[in-house]
């Protein structure tokens, strides 16, 4: 073998880039999804530290995965800038702080005062007894948390009463309460907006130290912290081509979990369920990190918390199982009418369970006309079948014979999936004991 040529040089050239590219999406779907998460904000006239509200079925229309059970209240900030201070009116108000990567930060489950501080700054003086310290390795950072008081009257209060403000009690934004009546896109941009995104955060964000790598991958291609992105022709040319087959690729590990990752295995062989919640809460594993199952997670939903890991952690908190296909192994197809069968004598959940339908084109929930995406123990007029189980119907027209509450309407043209959540899930469920294993989604011919 001689020296390359400088035609062969620049093809070998092209194809390294190229592959870190494709690799440089998977790693930074965590990152990209926060940013444009935040941005779509920001466009509708959102600003750092502004409590945004979503309660109806329109206004979570296009969030990655939203739950319709309870309302969320989220917010953005930026702690390089100043200490801040997040007050929890209740106990009934429950959430997390995340950074950039959605690596939970602190848990908010108890009332009190939480000042986020940049991570290694020093704490400052003088704060209100209970106040919890809590440092972030990112400088923005994500505060989500739901309403779960059952009255109304209650969770306005509660709003009313949730704050974030400086250190001197000053609210870090003066905009008030932005209660959108139709949800934002939350799925990651296309094109060469991801990577104008994924710059931006570069631009924005530290330098961990188990990231260097990927940022010396990017380097070549034009990405480079605190240097300005305007990349060449050819740099366009191999990014535009890499953004559509880093997201078939994420895509790929996303919907085909079992066998890739072992985290995610559920039920017997040819079961089409899975353990939605792929990553670890902290993105690593023994020896490295959680690249794929990160990929897989945050290309559908949006935060991280060890709450969310039923499974693996005991059965406390929730349980989230996904599934993508019938019993045949075929996509879920909204043009198409499916059943669902669910045991009427097994308690899955000692709260509640629910299933909701997300689109695949946006992992959003569907925006049907009957306005509702789940069906659930939590959904009035639920009825059993005569034999005390479940039957769940999920068609574009309601089969004859059908409760509504029974039925999600899919729509003509669209592919679908579900979320199974349970709900401070029961420890028959969590050890996954023969009875309690969903059984596949059945085509009805």
């Amino acid at each position: 073998m001689g020296v390359p040529t400088e035609q062969s040089r620049n093809k070998i050239f092209d194809a390294i880039d190229f592959q870190r590219a494709c690799q440089a999406y998977i790693w930074s779907v965590p990152m990209t999804s926060f940013y444009a998460w935040k941005q779509s904000l920001y466009d509708m006239g959102g600003e750092d530290g502004q409590i945004h509200y979503f309660e109806s079925y329109d206004s979570k229309l296009g969030g990655l995965t939203y739950n319709t059970s309870t309302p969320y209240v989220i917010s953005f900030f930026d702690v390089s800038k100043q200490p801040t201070m997040i007050t929890i009116p209740t106990n009934e108000v429950r959430g997390a702080v995340h950074n950039v990567w959605q690596i939970g930060l602190s848990q908010m489950t108890e009332p009190g005062q939480y000042l986020i501080i940049p991570e290694g700054s020093e704490t400052p003086t003088s704060l209100p007894e209970g106040v919890k310290v809590v440092e972030s390795n990112s400088n923005y950072v994500f505060f989500g948390v739901r309403l779960m008081a059952k009255s109304a009257k209650q969770r306005a209060q509660d709003l009313d009463d949730l704050t974030i403000t400086g250190l001197d009690g000053k609210p870090l934004s003066d905009k008030g309460i932005n209660r959108p009546e139709l949800g934002v896109d939350g799925k990651q941009p296309r094109g060469m907006a991801f990577w104008s995104i994924l710059n931006e955060a570069i631009q924005s964000e530290p330098v961990h130290e188990r990231d260097r790598m990927m940022h010396d991958m990017l380097r070549p291609l034009g990405i480079e912290k605190d240097k300005p992105f305007n990349p060449s022709e050819r740099q366009k040319a191999l990014l535009e081509e890499a953004i559509v087959v880093g997201e078939i690729m994420a895509k790929n590990i996303d919907f085909s979990k079992t066998g890739r990752l072992d985290q995610s295995e559920y039920g017997p062989e040819n079961n089409r369920w899975e353990i939605a919640t792929a990553s670890t809460p902290d993105q690593n594993r023994a020896y490295g990190m959680d690249l794929d199952g990160r990929a897989a997670w945050f290309y559908e939903a949006v935060t991280n918390d060890i709450a969310m890991h039923g499974m693996a952690n005991g059965g406390w908190g929730q349980v989230y199982l996904d599934n993508y296909r019938d019993e045949n192994g075929k996509g879920l197809d909204g043009g198409k009418h499916y059943t669902l069968t669910v045991r009427g004598d097994v308690n899955y959940a000692e709260t509640f369970w629910t299933v909701t339908v997300y689109n695949i084109e946006n992992r959003a929930i569907i925006n049907n006309k009957m306005k509702r995406a789940d069906v659930g123990s939590n959904i009035a007029g639920t009825q059993k079948n005569e034999d005390g189980n479940y039957v769940f119907h999920f068609a574009p027209e309601k089969p004859e014979g059908v409760a509504a509450a029974n039925w999600v309407q899919t729509n003509l043209g669209e592919g679908w999936f579900v979320y199974f959540r349970a709900y401070s899930p029961s420890k028959e469920f969590v050890a996954q004991t023969p009875e309690t294993i969903l059984p596949n989604f059945v085509l009805v011919e």
